[in-house]
């Protein structure tokens, strides 16, 4: 019996130490890979935010489509770019909860450790919805890219009881998504300079200037002449 007893807590010492292994190989190549993840999420809302800007201004009020709404483009996007994004949010979110309460900090540093999380889980939220409504009417073939581009535009002149909701939650997601650029490029920077940082938080504030342009353009028609 006692041998029997013995070799069960064995066989569970063994389960659990090969999980605790997984865990660790998992959170090894996060760790090893997170760099690269978060600036070349940097770098896509930067670009991403320009080009409808630019298209915005350019285009009217039914801007063309382009090449980001090609199918390989998508596909490519949400494969290379976004799912290893996600999964590296869900689990620096999963730190983030799971901490007991604030270390010793200055109000500045409360403040900033308070908002990180809220605003990487309204990107990781706006992102998929945002993403699912986007690319799966171009890789299912439902619509064009220029009825995908007119469906967008409708949504943005839509309102609820005189309120435009939807434009509102994209500016509030360009927000977050500028704000997230801002935070992820300082921490993906070895002990960025005075300098570095300013340039960091001047991009993030353009890339936000630029959303919000592209999304009251298209939601409106005009916007500055």
């Amino acid at each position: 019996m006692l041998e029997l007893v013995s070799v069960k807590r064995d066989a569970r010492l063994e389960r659990q130490s090969s999980w605790l292994r997984a865990q660790a190989l998992v959170r090894g190549r996060l760790a090893s890979s997170a760099r690269a993840v978060r600036l070349s999420f940097v770098g896509f809302v930067l670009f991403h935010f320009a080009l409808q800007a630019y298209r915005a201004y350019t285009g009217d009020a039914l801007p063309e489509p382009g090449l980001e709404r090609a199918p390989e483009v998508v596909g490519a996007l949400l494969l290379l770019l976004w799912l290893p994004f996600s999964v590296l949010g869900v689990w620096q979110l999963s730190r983030s909860l799971s901490r007991s309460g604030l270390p010793a900090m200055s109000a500045q540093q409360r403040a900033l450790a308070t908002v990180e999380p809220l605003a990487l889980a309204v990107v990781l939220l706006f992102g998929t919805v945002h993403g699912t409504l986007m690319a799966w009417p171009r890789l299912s073939g439902s619509l064009d890219e220029a009825d995908l581009r007119v469906e967008l535009v409708a949504g943005l002149s839509s309102t609820w009881h005189g309120f435009p909701m939807h434009g509102i939650v994209y500016l509030c997601a360009v927000g977050a998504a500028s704000f997230c650029a801002a935070r992820l490029a300082l921490a993906a920077l070895p002990a960025a300079r005075t300098g570095v940082s300013r340039l960091v938080v001047g991009a993030a504030v353009l890339g936000y200037l630029l959303g919000s342009y592209a999304v009251i353009r298209c939601g409106s028609g005009s916007i500055l002449p």
